[in-house]
């Protein structure tokens, strides 16, 4: 007869998986470090090996493992910190963006197109799209490979180098067009490809609500499911705003040129009624429109009616892709979220928050060997809070190698933008969503945040599908297949 289990041991047991259920303790409180990177130190984030990650397939020296680290591992040579000496560094690999930057010439150097040249030389001539039918990993190798197209492309928009060096681009992307079009799925597949945050949520390693103490791997739970308590936002409503030249999409969707779409959710204490009411309420009362009209900026007036302690905003990422008619086609596929709680409208340092200003910051960022790893985490890492991180999006045009300010600490990214006290930018005014700004180039000032109605969630969407096919960098990539 087996032996009876102990009363006391088997309460504990029962205590710790009714905890664990509810969501007060998560099955992991932090993702685990990434074995190809150092930990800590001068070097900490950088990759170990310029040699290729075993990514998309088990042999690392698979081709599309040599063709993915050709195009995201790259050397940097810069101080660890402002002032300090130059440390050689190996950067990228398993990274969310391509590292370019307007006015970088690696990209474009010989030695490098050669290297990139052979590499697609040999995928397009074994046909490499074939090797791995796996729907998912077509999709994000197109993803990858689509982001290094653009990028080129747009330089030579820019007319950025000589003709010889512009030529050389454009050989190089004729290649990453056919190249694109050979991973590309269809319709079908595409509507198949899973849903990460649904996955991630369902992995158990996140939690359900954020312990702040030890900052453990909150993702919230109901943020695509209960509209009730996470609520969708937008600025464009239709009975009183002609969509002119887009102007309703985010900057962030432009700045990824309309490769991933975005959307913003905010979620008030009380739910979406307290919400919805403060944001008319906002409209109402806490607009300087006369600045707005005189100048053409809106402008909150400093005793705008102020979000409640305990308000959250998400920002989430998502992945487009091109089908068999090279159609850009959303996907359920999340590349990164941006989670920030305010617990105060003020930019003290109590209680506790992890920038010290009153907002906790927290970004996830997919990464391929989770992704592939039966969704594990449904492929979504942490970012260490004090990692520093080169900033890719959001930069000028003509941004030097490695961005205007080299790397940063992830918090001190989100706080120079979004809550700086000495600015007086904290509370409502640090959240820059509640105020349309249009986009660069665009200029359009339509007003404060409104709820999108539930039904309507493929707005983002579609929208960002219609903007990119009317972008030059895609013209390109149809005439380069003389689609």
């Amino acid at each position: 007869m087996p032996e009876k289990p102990n009363r006391s041991v088997l309460i504990l047991v029962l205590a710790f998986v009714a905890c664990v259920w509810d969501g007060g303790v998560p099955l992991t409180h932090s993702s685990e470090p990434e074995p190809a990177y150092h930990q800590g130190g001068k070097l900490d984030g950088s990759l170990k090996s310029a040699l290729p990650l075993a990514v998309y397939h088990a042999d690392s020296n698979h081709l599309w493992n040599r063709l993915f680290a050709a195009f995201y591992t790259r050397s940097s040579n810069l101080p660890s910190r402002p002032g300090g000496k130059p440390i050689t560094r190996i950067e990228g690999g398993d990274y969310l963006d391509f590292l370019g930057w307007g006015n970088t010439e690696y990209w474009s150097d010989p030695a490098t197109t050669k290297k990139l040249n052979l590499l697609l030389d040999e995928f397009l001539e074994a046909g490499g799209s074939r090797m791995i039918d796996d729907p998912l990993r077509r999709a994000v190798l197109l993803r990858d490979l689509w982001a290094a197209h653009d990028f080129l492309t747009d330089q030579n928009i820019r007319r950025f180098g000589p003709l010889e060096t512009r030529h050389r681009r454009d050989r190089l992307c004729g290649k990453l067009a056919r190249a694109i079009e050979s991973l590309a799925l269809s319709p079908a597949a595409i509507k198949k490809l899973p849903d990460t945050y649904a996955a991630a949520i369902h992995s158990g390693h996140f939690a359900r609500k954020q312990d702040f103490a030890s900052s453990n791997d909150y993702l919230p739970h109901g943020l695509l499911t209960k509209p009730d308590e996470w609520v969708e936002i937008d600025f464009h409503q239709p009975d009183i705003h002609e969509d002119l030249y887009d102007r309703f999409l985010t900057m962030h969707a432009r700045n990824y040129r309309g490769r991933s779409y975005f959307r913003v959710f905010y979620r008030f204490p009380d739910g979406r009624a307290q919400l919805t009411d403060y944001l008319k309420r906002l409209d109402q009362t806490g607009v300087d429109w006369r600045q707005a009209a005189e100048f053409g900026f809106i402008l909150l007036k400093i005793d705008a009616p102020q979000i409640p302690a305990g308000t959250e905003v998400a920002l989430i990422q998502f992945m487009m892709t091109l089908d068999d008619q090279l159609r850009p086609t959303p996907t359920k596929i999340v590349e990164s979220v941006r989670h920030r709680t305010y617990r105060n409208n003020d930019g003290t340092s109590e209680p506790y928050t992890n920038t010290e200003v009153g907002m906790h910051v927290m970004e996830y960022t997919f990464k391929r060997r989770l992704l592939f790893d039966n969704l594990n985490q449904g492929g979504l890492h942490r970012e260490p809070d004090d990692r520093r991180l080169y900033r890719v999006i959001f930069q000028p045009a003509d941004a030097r190698d490695w961005g205007t300010r080299g790397r940063e600490p992830l918090f001190r990214q989100c706080v120079s933008c979004h809550m700086t006290p000495s600015a007086k930018r904290t509370g409502v005014h640090s959240i820059q969503t509640i105020v349309h700004m249009g986009g660069f180039g665009v200029g359009a000032q339509p007003g404060i945040a409104h709820a999108l109605d539930p039904a309507q969630s493929a707005t983002h969407a579609t929208r960002v599908t219609r903007w990119k096919t009317k972008h030059e960098t895609y013209r390109r990539l149809l005439e380069r297949l003389n689609r």
